[in-house]
């Protein structure tokens, strides 16, 4: 195919138009080409004539000139050899030039020269039939040289060019020397015409340039021929160049990557890349930084292919990432291919409580607590429950606590709220408790004892008593101030009659100078939140006499002790004693006598057998109560009641 289109190039576009000399006058003229320094046959047609007849002369004219070069008779009986039948009369074809004839006569020229290039007819003359003549042109050709392909004006040495850039340009230069006529230059791929156009001819030198404005990766390997040609008898003239290419990848994929990464497990991502020639720096990213460690990766190099792998730990802190694999020829730096993954990462429930947006878990009691749980969980937790003090909490909308999807609001908080507040949520990975948020509730100072205290103190005249105020509060109190009250006076404690103890409490010293010092006491706090409502209330009254022990009986009793207990009465103001003193019933002896803080005594060391009398008082500064008198035996020995029967 090639050939037939070199031939129709140089046939219809090289060959130049006959001279004056060579262009005939009539009939039909047929072309004949040779290569010079080859042979030459010009065929002399002698056309069908019958049997009887028989060719006699055949004479052979160059370029219409009217005597021949070259004749053979035939005739019979006027020559005797073979080779005196041959007169040839131009000096120029002498020992070149010689008539075969036969079935098919011609005439050989060899070596033909280029001089040689005429118009030639060959007259064939018949015994009886008219002449014939046949009008050949002689083409005389000389074939070029080896074609020389140039890049950038540097001669391409070998069959192999490059490696060369993809998508750079190329131009190719073929330069041919020689040639009459000058010869057709094209350039073919796979037997295929891609440039028939001459750039230039300059003397004997004919070029073609081949421009290729971008080197596509089909022409890898490919090989590119340079041919001249100027004849239809030799081969052309042939140099060709196979092209290597430096290619960019084409394929860039992440071969099947996990849908979900469960927490904790490992993973192998493979990534492959094809295309690229050399072979290309695969990397992996992670969130758009470079995975170095604890991910590395493990890449291999084939034919035409390239596989990296990646060994994942999954993690939370993974979910939600991009992972990268990105293939780049180095010798290609703009142009990289990457694939990529956004992970998916399943892992039990991180959770924490918030207040409200604040940091820190500090309120006002009175105002709206709003409790939020922040959960991180894939998949999403579908189970959500709150603690307070580890005890579930439940919606409670008529107590101020409203629990919702994944909060808790508090209404009007007060100080038995404060305390730790804990979120649990769980999902198909597993389940976890967020660490206690302590919300801590500040507000005004209150009487530890519900209800504002109304504890009573009984002062004697002149005797000192400590009234100890104790108060709850958050954040502590930062001033205590005291106040008396009664019909006649209402006046602040000075200081020197005001202490705070170490661990909070406030002590006031008080005393009666007379009966009119009889009264109230009230205890005021207060702390950064604010003064308390409602103070402390303590009532001095006149100290007196205890009142007697109540409820006294005998609890136990043996051969030789009594237990005896009671329930105390009013101490008159002061600290009382109890006394408890055992004497027999009959004779009035006493044999023991107890003194305790409380009412509660055991008797021992007492005789068996006998009936006593007990008698318990009360005793304070001031005096005595009223005794309470018990009556109580002890259990009789063995011997003794033995002895009580009279028999034995």
């Amino acid at each position: 195919m090639v050939r037939a289109v070199l031939l129709a190039v140089f046939c219809c576009v090289l060959l130049p138009p006959l001279s004056p000399a060579l262009t005939p006058r009539k009939g039909v003229w047929r072309r004949v080409e040779a290569v010079a320094g080859r042979e030459a046959v010009l065929a002399c047609e002698v056309g069908s004539f019958d049997a009887s007849d028989r060719v006699y002369v055949i004479l052979w004219y160059r370029n219409g000139h009217k005597e021949p070069f070259y004749s053979y008779d035939n005739r019979p009986g006027r020559l005797k050899a073979p080779e005196d039948r041959h007169t040839i009369k131009s000096p120029v074809l002498e020992g070149r030039a010689t008539f075969r004839p036969g079935q098919v006569p011609a005439l050989h020229i060899k070596p033909v020269l280029i001089t040689d290039q005429a118009n030639y007819t060959c007259r064939v003359d018949f015994r009886i039939a008219s002449s014939h003549r046949t009008h050949l042109s002689l083409w005389v050709v000389e074939p070029p040289e080896q074609p020389v392909v140039e890049v950038d004006g540097r001669r391409v040495h070998g069959e192999v060019l490059g490696p060369l850039q993809e998508n750079t340009a190329l131009v190719l230069t073929c330069r041919v020397t020689g040639g009459t006529p000058p010869p057709a230059l094209v350039w073919t791929h796979d037997d295929k015409v891609i440039d028939d156009v001459v750039e230039s001819r300059s003397g004997s030198v004919t070029v073609n340039q081949l421009s290729l404005p971008r080197l596509s990766r089909s022409l890898h390997n490919a090989r590119l021929s340079c041919m001249a040609t100027n004849n239809n008898v030799t081969s052309p003239a042939t140099t060709s160049v196979t092209i290597t290419m430096n290619l960019v990848p084409v394929v860039t994929r992440l071969e099947q990557p996990p849908r979900f990464l469960r927490v904790g497990h490992q993973y192998q991502i493979l990534c492959i890349s094809a295309g690229s020639r050399p072979h290309p720096n695969i990397t992996w990213t992670l969130a758009n930084h470079a995975i170095l460690n604890p991910i590395l990766a493990q890449t291999e190099h084939g034919v035409n292919m390239s596989t990296s792998r990646v060994k994942v730990i999954a993690s939370r802190r993974h979910h939600g990432q991009r992972l990268s694999c990105t293939s780049l020829n180095p010798l290609f730096p703009d142009y990289p291919l990457t694939d990529s993954i956004l992970l998916n990462v399943t892992y039990p429930p991180v959770v924490m409580v918030s207040l409200g947006g604040e940091a820190a878990g500090v309120v006002e009691e009175g105002v709206d607590v709003h409790l939020i749980c922040n959960v991180d969980a894939n998949p999403h937790a579908h189970t959500l429950s709150w603690f307070h003090k580890d005890r579930p909490l439940h919606h409670d909308s008529p107590g101020g606590v409203e629990v919702g999807s994944d909060s808790v609001t508090l209404r009007g908080v007060t100080r038995h709220q404060a305390g730790p507040y804990v979120c649990s949520a769980a999902n198909v990975e597993g389940e976890a408790r967020s660490p206690p948020l302590n919300l801590t509730v500040n507000y005004k100072p209150v009487c530890e004892e519900e209800g504002g205290a109304g504890k009573v103190y009984a002062a004697g005249v002149g005797r000192v008593v400590n009234v100890t105020c104790s108060v709850l509060a958050s954040p502590q109190v930062t001033k205590f101030s005291w106040v008396f009250n009664n019909s006649v006076t209402s006046e602040r404690l000075p200081g020197n009659q005001v202490f705070l103890r170490p661990d909070g409490r406030s002590v006031a010293q008080f005393w009666a100078r007379g009966s009119e010092d009889y009264g109230t006491l009230q205890c005021w706090a207060q702390n950064s939140v604010g003064r308390m409502s409602t103070p402390c209330i303590f009532h001095i009254i006149p100290a007196g006499r205890p009142e007697p022990p109540v409820s006294c009986w005998v609890v136990n009793q043996t051969y030789t002790s009594l237990a005896v207990a009671c329930t105390p009465g009013s101490d008159g103001g002061l600290t009382q004693t109890f006394t408890t003193t055992v004497v027999e019933a009959v004779t009035g002896r006493g044999q023991v006598r107890v003194t305790s803080r409380q009412p509660s005594f055991t008797l021992r060391g007492l005789t068996p057998g006998l009936d006593y009398l007990i008698e318990v008082v009360a005793a304070n500064a001031l005096g005595t109560s009223p005794p309470v008198m018990l009556n109580a035996f002890t259990y009789k020995t063995a011997e003794n009641r033995m002895s009580e029967y009279p028999y034995n």
